[in-house]
């Protein structure tokens, strides 16, 4: 599988790789729509991920070692999206070590991973089961808050414990709206595969020396944007943010700085 996909051509030799975990299932505007709005002096590419993620959680150098096999150009910019932002300090480490210049950060709605992040998914994600009953479904979401609170900080437990979890709800949901086991087994791969990429981004920490970029936020951020160099606030919520003017513009200006 590739690496990566494009979303935004351009006849220059300058790249701009943008790191998210990319869903057509997912609420929030995604990197597509994005690359539409702000069309930057240079090709636009997705990241994608690693097959073996769908079966098997996977280490944060495993995801950086895929993604190496970056496309041609000089990577000039590298952005984020919530948690995509955090692999981006290790990222342009990577590629500074193979081009020899750093490429700059833009943080999209920066987001540390941490347990309550994983409860917040699996929440969102059976609560639009419809096909469970409400009982089902709040029984679901209380089991996967002790599994998390149990967990502590202990993230990688709490991990195993959800996915666990999300296969046996999942599976009945899957069961009564008669999916076949490839599309049912589909299914659970991608739920598995952003678990994966959430436990890997939890154990990178960025050494603030080299994680220093410019930060977009949105109107619900609350955390602050770690390490970033400014820091400019949009009265939009996090599942606009890569499908607003407001945002775009932004970003062309960031870009049009580093690419000039």
């Amino acid at each position: 599988m590739n690496a990566w996909r494009k979303i935004g051509e351009n006849s220059s030799e300058a790249v701009i790789l943008a790191v998210d975990f990319d869903s057509a299932a997912r609420p929030e505007a995604r990197f597509p729509a994005f690359a539409a709005r702000v069309r930057p002096a240079a090709e636009l590419w997705l990241t994608a991920q690693p097959d073996n993620a769908e079966r098997e959680f996977l280490t944060a150098q495993t995801y950086l070692e895929f993604w190496a096999k970056r496309p041609p150009g000089r990577v000039e910019a590298l952005v984020g999206f919530c948690v995509g932002c955090v692999f981006l300090p290790a990222l342009a480490d990577q590629i500074e070590r193979i081009q020899g210049s750093r490429p700059a950060l833009l943080l999209i709605d920066p987001e540390r991973v941490v347990t309550s992040s994983i409860l917040r998914d699996f929440s969102n994600t059976v609560g639009g089961m419809a096909v469970l009953t409400d009982a089902e479904r709040e029984a679901a979401i209380s089991e996967a808050r002790s599994l998390c609170d149990s967990a502590g900080d202990d993230f990688a437990s709490a991990a195993t414990g959800v996915v666990k979890l999300y296969e046996a709800t999942a599976g009945i949901a899957f069961d009564r709206l008669g999916l076949d086991d490839e599309t049912s087994e589909d299914l659970m791969g991608l739920f598995r595969s952003y678990v994966s990429y959430l436990l890997a981004a939890h154990t990178l920490i960025p050494k603030p020396t080299r994680a220093a970029g410019v930060a977009l936020t949105s109107a619900q951020f609350r955390s602050g944007a770690m390490h970033a160099t400014s820091e400019r606030s949009f009265p939009v919520g996090t599942e606009s943010m890569l499908d607003d003017e407001r945002v775009a513009e932004a970003a062309r200006a960031f870009f049009q700085g580093v690419l000039r």
